[in-house]
């Protein structure tokens, strides 16, 4: 891999830990929707783990989306369609089918009590009706190669209907972005009169998606118009503090809006004063923290790559494909323990991060699973 690419690596390694964290999270009080909750509340918690997944949610998955988006074009200019599209059929798609076929399906039968075994609640819960909501298959957090593999197809048409055509080439400028900030913030306002935030078709949220779509697109032109070597110092320390004044922010704002005493629906969607923040702040925050994480890591982190960093990235992706499994079992596991939320979060967290890379690098070790894990 180019020696520029070494950030991004390490970029997605902290991402996908942040992603495991997220889940563990909504275990312990933040708002979302997981396999298990624990039953024990504790008000001071929900709020804490509320902020931290309302930040996360504002920029990791959307940068997970940019990488992706960035390292499209040149693997479409080195396979060409056919094999691009193999190869991610192959990488999403069987990931994503042997998680719908064997793991969601036991961390649900496990979260319901299902008195029988697993072969019969996978008969009759799971093939009663394989499309359909509670029941049925379920990609669960892998929605997000769903996402992927829908995207990989429309680039690939648009680059055949292009017919060799050069791609066009456009810069990084303020413009640009405040068009991005403006342009999703009122799709997020409207999609959202449809479809609130966590609302889902297909374990899509839409809500989320005109920024995920955004960023995807934004990584392609990154990548054709080298924008990522033209982030600047003083940029970001200017995106670093508007974060800080967001999230600083973004407490009393859940206050006013009635957070504390009915929760966070009024901000998912509708005609509401909080809907219309939250469509406009949650891109701007995004925005804002993938400026800045983009542009430390590329100073910070683009040393090539020790021995543990390697190890670590390689296995980051097959963390993502397996870490539901043990966010959802210490969950269980921890219910009878006597701590406080904030510490159970924390200690859960970290096991499961442990757990999902262990297991990531024993399956690897599995003859051809590194094809496509």
């Amino acid at each position: 891999m180019a020696a520029r690419l070494q950030y991004l690596d390490r970029l997605k390694v902290v991402l996908t830990m942040l992603v495991v964290f997220h889940h563990t999270a909504i275990t312990y009080g933040g708002a979302g929707s997981w396999y298990y909750i624990d039953p024990a509340r504790e008000k001071a918690a929900e709020i804490v783990l509320t902020l931290f997944t309302a930040v996360n949610q504002s920029f990791f998955m959307g940068l997970f989306f940019f990488i992706s988006g960035y390292v499209t074009p040149a693997s479409f200019d080195r396979k060409g369609a056919g094999r691009f599209l193999k190869e991610r059929v192959v990488r999403f798609g069987l990931p994503l089918l042997g998680f719908m076929l064997v793991i969601d399906p036991l961390l649900r039968f496990v979260s319901g009590r299902y008195p029988g075994s697993f072969a019969s609640y996978w008969k009759e819960e799971v093939l009663a009706d394989p499309l359909a909501g509670v029941k049925g298959f379920e990609t669960g957090p892998l929605w997000f190669l769903t996402a992927l593999l829908l995207f990989s197809a429309v680039y690939a048409l648009r680059r055949l209907a292009a017919k060799g055509r050069p791609a066009r080439v456009s810069r990084l400028t303020g413009r640009r972005m405040a068009a991005y900030l403006a342009a999703v913030a009122a799709a997020n306002f409207a999609i959202r009169l449809v479809y609130p935030v966590g609302e889902t078709v297909l374990n899509l949220q839409l809500a989320y998606f005109p920024a995920y779509i955004g960023l995807y697109a934004g990584g392609i032109a990154a990548y054709r118009g080298r924008w990522l070597e033209a982030l600047q110092a003083s940029a970001a320390k200017r995106w670093g503090r508007l974060a800080l004044v967001l999230m600083a922010g973004m407490p009393g704002v859940l206050a006013l809006g009635g957070a504390l005493e009915s929760g966070t629906p009024a901000f998912g969607g509708g005609w509401t004063w909080q809907a219309a923040f939250y469509a406009a702040v949650d891109p701007l925050l995004g925005l804002s923290l993938s400026y800045v994480l983009l542009f430390v890591f590329r100073e910070r982190f683009n040393q090539p790559a020790r021995l543990r960093s390697s190890w670590l990235s390689e296995h980051a992706y097959t963390v993502y494909l397996l870490h539901a499994l043990f966010v959802t079992y210490i969950g269980y596991a921890f219910t009878g323990l006597s701590l406080p939320a904030l510490l159970k979060f924390a200690a859960a967290g970290g096991a499961a991060v442990l757990c999902s890379y262990t297991a990531a690098w024993a399956l690897r070790r599995v003859p051809g699973a590194k094809r496509v894990l």
